[in-house]
């Protein structure tokens, strides 16, 4: 059980930012039209949770994932 907060610490949005490479994977693979929406949808409300808290994630194969403060 996640403990409540005004604001959501840069950790716990690294973690869920590590999650997001795991989308580029479904992208050859068949999905039906019903579960690609899902998924999509899952995926940007992922990306707006981190960036409702002025970060950006980066992902490369070099360098893994990175939060990157948005700028104003």
């Amino acid at each position: 059980m996640s403990i409540l907060a005004d604001t959501t610490e840069k950790k716990a949005l690294y973690e869920i930012a590590k999650t997001l490479r795991f989308f580029e994977n479904l992208e050859c693979l068949q999905i039906s039209a019903g579960d690609a929406v899902r998924i999509r949808h899952a995926e940007n409300i992922i990306k707006s949770v981190i960036g409702g808290n002025g970060f950006d994630a980066v992902f490369s194969k070099r360098r893994g994932t990175h939060l990157i403060k948005q700028k104003p």
